[in-house]
Parts: C-alpha cells; structure tokens; sequence
C-alpha cells in the first residue's frame, strides 16, 4: 500500500506544478505554479471549517431556542386554517353575550334586586330578597363561574285574584331580566281562603370572584 501512495503522490505533485516546456523546472518555480491551485483551495477549506465549526453549532443552538416560538408559530397557523374569520366573529359574538348575562361585579346586585322587588310590587306581590355567600365553581385550579344565592320570599298584597297567574308571570320576569337567574327551590304556603306566602331559591351568575375583585 506504502509503495503504491508514493507513486500517486509524485504523479499529482508533478501534474499540479508541471511548467510547460520545463521538464525539470526548480522547486520555487514548481511552487508559484500551485499558488493559483494551492490559494482558492486553502480559502475553501478555511470557510468550510469556519462554517462547520463554528457557525453550524451557533445555528443550530439558536434553532433550539426558538423551537418553542416555531411549535406556537404552528399550532396558531394550524388554528387559522380550522377556523375561519367568520368562526371566530361568532365565537367572540357569543361570549360577549355570554359575559352580558353574568353579574360582572357585587355593586350590581342591589340595584338588580331592587328593579326585581318594583316588579314584584307592580304585580301585587310583597318581595324581600335575603342574597347568600356566592359560591364558585372550579375546574382543576381554574374557577370557571360563580353563583350568588338569594333567598326570595313574596307575601300576596293584592288580593287572590289569578295569584297563580300572576306568580308564573313573575317568575317569568326573573328569568328574562337580562341577567341569568335560575330557580331552584319554589315553595308555597296556601289555604282556601288566599296565598300565605311563597318561598323561593334564586341563582344568579356572576363571574369568579377573583376576576370580579381585579376589575
């Protein structure tokens, strides 16, 4: 193997430093001939290992830590192309209703309680209303939704006159008062002569108490 490499190596110095016409041409006239070979070559490989030793890894390393940004990069362009601009118009359409219909802080259960306790009175019913400690709902650590309760108890002031109507009419009105309230307990107290009283357990929607308490 060593008496075969000598030759090809001769054979390549002879083939880059032959000057034409000078068979036996000195060494420094040999070496100026490989100067137009030697230099390009050398400035290749001193970029080539400029690149892969240094630049390479230095890119390679800021890769990494962007990958975060180009996987969230992705994910958001993956979204876009699941829902439409007219999606996500409907979508913020429908929670800002959503938002509408929740007590968005305590300050707006009094006068909410007081504009239910006229319509009570305008349809011949005494109201009291009695709220409650509100409590939250929870998924994991994240509160989702509030309850505020209120205790509602109605004494007849006008008469027995379609009480039954009437009653159905106003809890009508508590359902439809632009913010959402639930029944959860309906109780009456009645004899033959007229209504003794009616009992009622109402829900109202607020939102979590941590976001009511930041606002």
């Amino acid at each position: 193997m060593k008496n075969k490499l000598r030759p090809f190596l001769r054979s390549v110095w002879l083939l880059l430093t032959e000057v034409p016409g000078w068979s036996d041409a000195p060494l420094a006239v040999r070496l100026r001939r490989t100067v137009p070979i030697v230099l390009p070559s050398a400035g290749i490989a001193a970029v080539l290992t400029w690149n892969f030793a240094w630049q390479a890894p230095q890119i390679r390393a800021q890769r990494d830590s962007h990958a975060p940004l180009l996987a969230l990069e992705a994910e958001i362009e993956s979204l876009q192309l699941d829902s439409s601009e007219q999606q996500a118009v409907e979508l913020a359409a429908q929670a800002e209703e959503a938002s509408r219909l929740l007590l968005s802080s305590p300050t707006e259960l009094a006068p909410l309680l007081g504009a239910l306790k006229k319509e009570a009175t305008d349809r011949g019913w005494d109201a009291s209303f009695h709220p409650g400690e509100p409590v939250t709902e929870t998924t994991g650590t994240v509160a989702r939704i509030s309850y505020q309760p209120v205790r509602v108890k109605l004494t007849r002031t006008a008469g027995p006159t379609e009480s039954y109507v009437s009653l159905l009419a106003l809890l009508e009105r508590f359902s439809t008062s632009g913010k959402r309230i639930d029944l959860m307990r309906l109780a009456i107290r009645a004899d033959e002569n007229r209504w003794q009283s009616v009992e009622a357990n109402l829900r109202l929607a607020c939102l979590p108490l941590h976001e009511k308490t930041s606002q």
